[in-house]
């Protein structure tokens, strides 16, 4: 047993000696690795990466104009991990329930173009009183925290701020009229005039 156990070290230590031998580089060499990637972005606008060190994501308008006409803008952060939203009715005009990672409505703060939209007296906030969706350019969404330069009461939960478009620089007209079952109808119509004369709309 003591000759097997022997010549089974000498056969552990030849493989050593020859992986080592195999894979010596000469001194002085130097090799080159070349890598290169390409960033993929499918996501239709639904998240993009942020540059701040926060937990933060974004939809932008180019998500929010694949969703339901009329719909509460709240409802189309579902997709956001962490953000549950159940709406009331299914046209948004009933309000609905929001929750980001656990915390309910009058512990998240609800802002339009950083002016804080909850209710005064209790934080409660009323979804189903937003800006409609074809006139908002992004929705940015802090989870767990909120911004410096946006002061809010009650933000435990984080914040959500809707940043409303700015006037095209050029003349356009958007028709966009909706039906539904029990009697639905909306009508939207949004007019750019452009830039005009001294004013300029970037």
């Amino acid at each position: 047993s003591r000759m097997l156990a022997g010549t089974g070290l000498l056969l552990a230590c030849s493989q050593v000696w020859a992986q080592s031998t195999a894979t010596s580089i000469e001194e002085g060499s130097l090799e080159e690795v070349v890598v290169a990637g390409e960033t993929i972005r499918d996501t239709i606008g639904l998240i993009q990466p942020e540059s701040v060190p926060k937990s933060r994501s974004t939809v932008s308008a180019e998500y929010l104009q694949t969703q339901t006409a009329g719909q509460s803008v709240i409802q189309s952060l579902n997709l956001v991990p962490g953000v549950n939203f159940t709406n009331s009715d299914p046209y948004g005009s009933s309000g609905g329930n929001l929750r980001m990672r656990s915390f309910d409505g009058p512990r998240i703060s609800l802002m339009l173009d950083g002016i804080q939209l909850n209710d005064t007296g209790n934080y409660a906030m009323y979804t189903n009183q937003q800006v409609d969706p074809e006139i908002v350019e992004k929705v940015t969404v802090n989870l767990g925290t909120s911004d410096v330069d946006s002061p809010t009461a009650s933000a435990t939960g984080g914040t959500i701020n809707i940043v409303t478009r700015k006037p095209s620089p050029d003349a356009g007209l958007l028709v966009q009229p909706s039906f539904g079952s029990d009697s639905y109808q909306r009508y939207f119509i949004m007019a750019d005039s452009g830039a005009v004369g001294p004013w300029d709309t970037t």
